[in-house]
């Protein structure tokens, strides 16, 4: 049990690393889960180690671009290979690998109704480096818009694109989702991030 608990932490800590702006905090968790992985399990062949970080590696790259390719299946046949080396026996390494795979997608479905997204990874990284308490300014206020009626251009699932006034911004929904061609309504503005909701007819 010990194992699937190092080796499914060390998946989650990948997570939060990947789309939240707890970077830091995900990778150090990761990097540490992993590690204690291996040492437990008295590993001293580097190359497995290599060949799982090869695979976590390819995995990752897989998850930013669209379509699950060549490089997700070589990403996860290495890591298993790797749990294989390490383990000598390739159903544990098979059977803890997708527990740790499913509790990390659990945590992608409550990290996802809270807004955080892999589509907003690059937005998210950069508003938690380039902060006003480091010396940088949005070059964007947003705040304007609050109160401002728009109509979504895609389904806020719970992110999507709006129109305001032939602008078309990223909105992120008030635990809802929003189909494509609704008015939505501006209810809260953080930084660059907008947050909306249906606009109901009979208001």
């Amino acid at each position: 049990m010990l194992n699937i608990a190092l080796l499914s932490i060390g998946f989650l800590g990948l997570v939060i690393a990947a789309i939240t702006p707890r970077s830091t905090l995900g990778g150090a968790i990761s990097l540490l889960s992993f590690a204690a992985y291996f040492f437990m399990n008295e590993n001293d062949e580097w190359y497995t180690i290599i060949i799982f970080i090869l695979g976590i590696s390819l995995l990752i790259f897989e998850v930013f671009i669209p379509d699950f390719g060549i490089a997700g299946i070589i990403g996860i046949l290495l890591i298993i290979f790797g749990l294989y080396q390490t383990l000598g026996d390739l159903g544990q390494a098979i059977r803890d690998l997708s527990i740790a795979v499913l509790l990390s997608v659990g945590l992608v479905i409550v990290l996802a109704k809270k807004g955080y997204s892999f589509d907003n990874f690059s937005k998210l990284v950069l508003n938690n480096d380039l902060t006003s308490e480091r010396g940088f300014l949005s070059s964007i206020d947003y705040s304007s818009l609050l109160g401002q009626t728009g109509k979504t251009l895609t389904a806020l699932r719970p992110t999507g694109k709006a129109l305001f006034e032939e602008i078309t911004l990223d909105v992120l929904s008030q635990n809802e989702r929003i189909e494509e061609n609704v008015l939505v309504e501006v209810i809260k503005v953080e930084g660059s991030k907008i947050i909306v909701r249906r606009v109901v007819e009979n208001e």
